[in-house]
């Protein structure tokens, strides 16, 4: 079974959350799963695949989940199988609109030659911190929009394709 590291960066836990659901998707396949906060994961240790995440905000990537896609395409072991996801569009009529990659993580994506990049709906607790979160929860646009079934679907994927069959 393969060395897996999925990694997020996120402001309010919500991409965390659908991180741990594709960690335990690929955990229950057998594999040896590495869950990490993005900014937490440092050299010397190699994966033969990673998954990486990031909350987008006005769209942009999380600061330590570009950082790490940058650190991981410096690396003298890239693994060898990535896939990207993020999370973000609000509201029913946006939760499943797929987002594109904003210009410097598609640089990124491409350089490190990632296979697959998914678009999960955004999470806007009521309780939301920072000033223009706050305001938009308290105008209606807060909500919970990811749908982690599909996560731990992506991540039953993922295994099978590590495993060398389709599922």
């Amino acid at each position: 079974m393969a060395k897996v590291l999925v990694a997020y960066g996120t402001k309010m836990g919500g991409t965390a959350e659908i991180a741990t659901k594709v960690a335990e998707a690929l955990r229950a396949h057998g594999h040896q799963v590495t869950l990490a906060a993005a900014g937490e994961v440092r050299h010397g240790e190699s994966y033969e695949a990673a998954v990486v995440g990031s909350g987008i905000y006005a769209g942009r990537w999380r600061r330590e989940a570009v950082g790490l896609l940058k650190r991981l395409a410096r690396a003298s072991d890239k693994p060898s199988r990535l896939w990207l996801f993020h999370s973000g569009p609000l509201g029913d009529e946006h939760g499943d609109d797929p987002v594109a990659l904003p210009r410097k993580v598609r640089a990124l994506a491409d350089r490190l030659g990632a296979e697959d990049v998914v678009t999960f709906g955004g999470r806007l607790p009521a309780d939301a911190r920072g000033f223009i979160a706050r305001a938009m929860a308290r105008n209606g646009m807060g909500g919970d929009w990811r749908r982690l079934e599909q996560a731990e679907a992506w991540g039953g994927a993922m295994a099978a394709e590590l495993e060398g069959r389709q599922e």
